[in-house]
């Protein structure tokens, strides 16, 4: 179906409605753990066609042969997103398979614990070669397909796009260079009409794999700050966005409430953070410092990331995703302020 335009000149209206998802071909990079792996079983199961792409061999057989034993159509490339020339091989091998891609999910990413001051430039490079390169690799490799299709770009990126964490300076640096340069391809875009849609999905602390691969030079065992969600609140909110997108979706109630506060009153946010955020940032568990998977993958078969306490549901993330409960819950909301003010209204005088 060709992409709807508006009249002289103007920007082409955003297609309210996607292919369902078991009538679309998904690739996931990072794909094998945490947050892609559920993403993955996620459109697995919703009946959708499959490529995960994930640097470790063992990690990303694991994720396929689990999808597959459950049915799914699923397929696995092994794929580092910081050399372009492989991410284009890897497309390449996906659209002769399947003639199309309709969702593009760009989630590879690494993290690095320590001070801005004593990160050196070597390992800067290496997260922005990572999250930032990587996945516009990704995005550049997959856009003639997504163009024929008129499909979905989804970006997995963090709250520290907006609120950058101490410790964490490079990888806040990786997320708000990513999202500048996903903002400015957005606009371009839809200056050249192109039915081509962008959800940037921001989660908060997601108890994953990331924090146990991190880098780190701490002295004790790497955390982050309450509260923590599952992976498959992350996973929820990027099915919802293959399928009706919408330009940023906030992932747990904490990432909205910071990044809502770092617009408003960003200098309460450096007091806070200032004085409370270095001890946020680890538990009290010593542990040697941590090499890390930025250099290449880590034989780990664990999927949760070592957080001091198990992550939880996000509520806010689910009424997104489900618009008849939000809003019943609005509803009721109101009724239960308005109600007080109702039987006010119906007492006789004194």
């Amino acid at each position: 179906m060709p992409p709807s335009f508006s009249r002289k000149g103007r920007s082409p209206r955003i297609r309210a409605r996607r292919p369902p998802l078991d009538a679309q071909v998904v690739v996931v990079t990072g794909g094998s753990r945490g947050i892609g792996r559920e993403a993955a079983l996620g459109f697995a199961r919703a009946g959708a066609s499959v490529v995960l792409l994930a640097r470790g061999g063992q990690a990303l057989t694991e994720t396929v042969e689990e999808i597959a034993a459950e049915g799914g159509d699923v397929r696995g490339i092994v794929c580092d997103v910081s050399d372009r020339r492989a991410v284009q091989d890897a497309v390449d091998q996906i659209t002769h398979a399947f003639g199309r891609i309709d969702t593009w999910v760009g989630n590879a990413g690494v993290l690095l614990y320590a001070p801005v001051a004593d990160t050196s430039p070597e390992e800067f490079r290496r997260v922005l070669d990572i999250n930032v390169i990587g996945q516009l690799n990704g995005v550049q490799a997959a856009l003639p397909a997504l163009r024929r299709s008129g499909g979905t770009i989804i970006i997995v990126s963090s709250a520290e796009a907006v609120v950058a964490m101490p410790w964490h300076g490079a990888y806040a640096a990786s997320k708000h260079a990513l999202e500048g340069a996903i903002d400015a391809l957005r606009r371009e875009l839809r200056a050249e009409r192109a039915p081509v849609t962008i959800t940037v999905v921001r989660p908060a602390v997601i108890d994953t794999p990331i924090y146990r691969h991190a880098r780190s030079r701490m002295a004790f065992r790497p955390s982050g700050p309450h509260p923590h969600y599952r992976p498959r609140s992350v996973a929820r909110a990027i099915l919802h966005a293959a399928a009706h997108p919408a330009r940023t979706v906030h992932v747990g109630g904490g990432a909205l409430l910071l990044t809502g506060v770092q617009r408003v009153m960003p200098g309460v946010l450096d007091a806070a953070l200032g004085r409370f955020g270095p001890r946020m940032m680890h538990t009290a568990d010593a542990a040697p410092e941590q090499f890390g998977n930025l250099v290449g993958p880590l034989r780990d078969t664990e999927q949760r990331g070592g957080l001091p306490h198990r992550g939880r549901g996000s509520v806010s993330t689910w009424l997104r995703v489900h618009p008849g409960w939000r809003t019943a819950a609005v509803v009721g909301l109101l009724g239960a302020v308005l109600a007080p003010w109702r039987r006010s209204r119906r007492r006789p005088p004194t």
